[in-house]
């Protein structure tokens, strides 16, 4: 059954772990955005996307791999700004 949050206009382009229906479409093969094999992007937090299959109904939490928990602390530290917790001068 449809998910009551799926949405036309809010897709991803993740492959379905249960019925495996992007398997031997040639834009799947070669990393495209199939036109056919996409999913309902249902929700977001942070790296990881919960999508619905268009084929077979099936529902799950997707990890990215990337984005949020992976960037260096180092990254976010700015010249001139005191440290976290420090009221400026």
């Amino acid at each position: 059954m449809r998910d009551a949050a799926a949405d036309n206009g809010r897709r991803t382009w993740t492959e379905c772990p249960r019925c495996a229906d992007h398997m031997a479409c040639t834009a799947c093969d070669e990393g495209r955005s199939c036109e056919t094999h996409w999913r309902y992007l249902l929700a977001a937090e942070g790296r990881r996307l919960f999508v619905q299959c268009r084929s077979c109904w099936h529902r799950w939490w997707h990890d990215t791999g990337f984005g949020v928990g992976n960037r260096p602390a180092e990254v976010d530290e700015m010249d001139g700004f005191p440290p976290p917790g420090q009221a400026a001068a």
